[in-house]
């Protein structure tokens, strides 16, 4: 189990509204006052459900680029440390994660709404996820996305102490086994950012 599981049901609610995107580029370029309503809404929807996958990648990203070279590893993991630690003092990651709140304050503003392209089903589904979602606040952040920033703070200060003793060797292998420990879940979600990103694209072009 990777620790980056918690965002599984976020990553479900993408892959509903990529299928929705889908239906609105084959409505030919529908402009009516509706489908403009209804896309900002998703435009505001796929930007709140990216959030954390923005958080967790900026973050990961700098360390997995470090290589494992005795000589360089020390001074480039420090400029990543302090990095790391601007970030993380300065926040309580308010901004910076999914709310759910506003996830359940989206799906109530199109579910009020005529939904002028896909079909009953995928709304359904779709409405179905961010329920989900929408009542997971507590779960899904206080209990499982706080404590994965916990542990990585917990994960680079070990590796900055190791560092720091001159222990290169040790700091090496322990930022190996927490980057072993995201599993192939790491990428599958900075590649679901990037097509998150997209989706925004794409429906912001639509506006």
């Amino acid at each position: 189990m990777s620790p980056l599981d918690f965002l599984t049901p976020v990553n479900v609610a993408v892959g509903v509204l990529k299928s929705l995107i889908d239906q609105l580029n084959a409505a030919q370029d529908r402009k009516d006052r509706e489908t403009t309503s209804v896309t900002a809404d998703l435009v505001d929807l796929t930007t709140e459900l990216r959030k954390t996958h923005v958080m967790i990648v900026k973050l990961v990203s700098p360390l997995r680029r470090l290589k494992d070279d005795a000589q360089t590893f020390g001074p480039e993991f420090k400029a990543v440390y302090d990095d790391f630690r601007d970030v993380y003092d300065a926040y309580d990651f308010g901004a910076e994660r999914m709310r759910c709140h506003k996830v359940e304050q989206v799906k109530h503003r199109l579910q009020r709404r005529k939904l002028p392209f896909g079909s009953s089903a995928q709304w359904t589904q779709l409405f179905k996820t961010l329920d989900a979602l929408g009542t997971a606040d507590f779960d899904l952040i206080d209990q499982q996305y706080k404590p994965f920033m916990a542990h990585f703070n917990g994960a680079m200060q070990s590796i900055e102490g190791q560092v720091r003793s001159g222990k290169i060797g040790d700091a090496i292998a322990a930022k190996n086994s927490f980057l072993d420990s995201l599993g192939p879940e790491f990428d599958n979600n900075k590649a679901l950012l990037e097509q998150m990103t997209d989706m925004v694209g794409t429906l912001t072009a639509k506006l």
